[in-house]
């Protein structure tokens, strides 16, 4: 067979003690890729030569290798040195993984911009992934609603406002307090702010984000099995929402943006919802609760209902942890988006190709809508397809379960198995929180659209 052409060249110079590294030492490599490491005075060189292949595999295959050199040698830092082959966004996104990997002490001589912009989008990932990683004690929905509040009074452009569980009852938001109604220390929140630049007087950009800041399952507790211990990163959506909106103010996007998190805690107690109880939703829909572990779907069909009628979108951007099925149907680093139209579409694939984040589309169905009718309320919070399908599309029908809720275009983004570093080797990530998709959609948003 014919060897294989070299499509990347990447040479990093590690900093730090490397003795333990014999010279001209060969690195452990996979996936087509080639490596080599030569000591120096202050560390390692390391070259590395990768074959064709998109930018996400890329990725992973220069980790794997950074990962077989610093398991032998405690290096701190890392210095882009050359990237033959390899686009300004992807030095990018390379750097980020290395931000991460060495705690943001990574440069790229040749291009202080490129080392600009890892250090601006690598803080909103620090930003993303500490919420994420944060003990669920502290990391409530009063922390939340305080995160927001600091935001908004450090900007001359956002007004934050806070609806507590009383403000809630007033305007009828009945899923998400059912929801909340079981935690004293994460009681049900819905923390809005609204970005408006100046001379801006069009419809905002909603991005609105699922906070369960600890899902225990409910009266239907959840098992060991299906991740309870992790269930502090129930929250993923709501910092994923945050931290892009703080992306886009500070790189001072030109439109207005709303961001919308509904947040509580799903506990266990006297007072926690019972299965089988039906409840009004805010936009009116009955909707009986069929297991309480399916909650997230709950919340954020309140506060998109309710939001879009406060402030009329035009479009919702919708993230949530909202299925185990998304990382069993589609596996740890993927991302399934549904419903996003021909004009997002090609804005995602595009940024997810130059920052080598896998994006997964899937369009409306009639069937994932009518899978969410129930025979005693309007609707049920676990969708079930008919006859042999019953037990599938699970990311799919919770994500048409919220289409129910409101007439605004909506992309939901399924980022259970994408926020989450469940194989142990995503890029640039230890235990914990992976910090993607943001960057995809930081790429994605840089502009408005139709500009």
């Amino acid at each position: 067979m014919p060897e294989q052409s070299d499509a990347l060249e990447l040479r990093l110079h590690l900093l730090g003690p490397a003795a333990e590294i014999p010279p001209s030492a060969p690195v452990s490599a996979t996936g087509g890729g080639r490596a080599g490491v030569n000591l120096t005075a202050e560390g390692a060189d390391l070259f590395i030569a990768v074959p064709d292949r998109p930018l996400a595999e890329v990725r992973w295959i220069v980790d794997r290798i950074i990962r077989s050199v610093t398991a032998v040698a405690e290096l701190e830092a890392a210095s882009v040195v050359a990237a033959e082959g390899l686009s300004d966004a992807g030095v990018v996104s390379v750097g980020l993984d290395l931000h991460h990997r060495f705690g943001g002490r990574v440069h790229i001589p040749a291009s202080p911009a490129l080392a600009a912009r890892v250090r601006d989008i690598g803080a909103r990932e620090d930003e993303y992934r500490a919420w994420v990683d944060e003990d669920a004690s502290t990391r409530t929905s009063l922390a939340i609603c305080r995160d927001i509040r600091e935001l908004a009074a450090h900007h001359d452009h956002i007004e934050a406002e806070i609806l507590d569980e009383e403000a809630l009852g007033e305007r009828g938001l009945r899923l998400l307090l059912a929801v909340g109604s079981g935690s004293e220390a994460s009681p049900a929140r819905l923390a809005l702010a609204r970005y408006r630049p100046p001379g801006a007087s069009q419809p905002p950009l909603m991005l609105l984000g699922k906070g369960i800041t600890f899902d225990t399952g409910g009266i239907n507790v959840k098992p060991y099995e299906s991740f309870v211990s992790a269930m502090k990163n129930d929250m993923g959506g709501a910092a994923l929402a945050y931290s892009l909106f703080h992306a886009l103010v500070a790189s001072g996007y030109p439109e207005p943006i709303s961001l919308v998190i509904p947040a509580c805690e799903n506990s266990i107690g006297p007072r926690a919802m019972r299965p089988g109880t039906i409840v009004k939703s805010y936009r009116g829909p009955t909707v009986r609760i069929d297991h309480t572990d399916a909650e997230g779907r709950l919340i954020l069909a309140d506060a998109l209902a309710y939001a879009a009628d406060t402030d009329g979108p035009t479009q919702v951007l919708s993230f949530a942890t909202l299925t185990t099925a998304a990382l069993v149907s589609y596996g740890p680093y993927a991302t399934p988006v549904h419903f996003a139209d021909p004009e997002l579409q090609a804005m995602l694939r595009r940024a997810s190709e130059e920052t080598g984040e896998d994006l997964h589309m899937f369009p409306e169905r009639v069937w994932h809508l009518e899978a969410n009718r129930d025979r005693e309320a309007d609707l049920r919070n676990t969708a079930r397809l008919p006859g042999d399908a019953s037990r599938g599309a699970g990311s799919r029908n919770a994500a048409h379960f919220l289409k129910h809720f409101t007439d605004v275009p909506l992309c939901h983004f399924d980022i259970f198995a994408s926020t989450w570093n469940w194989s142990g080797e995503a890029p640039g990530a230890g235990y914990g929180a992976t910090g993607a998709p943001l960057r995809t959609l930081i790429r994605a948003f840089e502009e408005p659209r139709g500009r």
